[in-house]
């Protein structure tokens, strides 16, 4: 029942949304983790998870650091690594060295930091 309703209910509770993902399957997550009221405060601390899944949660931490995010960039799991592009506490210069990454442009191109003269030059 918590499941159904972290899955179907907009309105469920931050709180049963990350005990229902960290718990859950892929299909779970996929539809879970980029919910509006998808808690993101604290998640810096699944950084280390075993789970590539989890670990890419630690990019939507606003208070995860910069050291942190790069960091994830040297992940092995391809996903983590694009959250960790799209992370606006990413550092203005490794969003642009991004920006020739075959595998992280896309997402480094869609960081909200990304300097407006940066867009500009497509």
């Amino acid at each position: 029942m918590r499941r159904a309703l972290a899955r179907h209910n907009l309105a469920a509770p931050p709180e049963l949304l990350l005990e229902v993902y960290l718990a859950g399957r892929y299909d779970d997550r996929a539809r879970i983790w980029q919910r509006a009221n998808f808690p993101v405060e604290g998640l810096a601390r699944f950084s280390e998870d075993p789970d590539a899944s989890v670990r890419r949660l630690a990019a939507l931490d606003p208070q995860a650091s910069p050291e942190l995010i790069e960091r994830l960039l040297d992940d092995p799991d391809l996903e983590v690594r694009r959250v960790a592009a799209g992370a606006s506490r990413l550092p203005v210069r490794r969003i642009v060295e991004l920006l020739a990454d075959p595998e992280l442009a896309e997402f480094a191109a869609a960081n909200p930091s990304l300097p407006q003269e940066r867009m500009a030059l497509g």
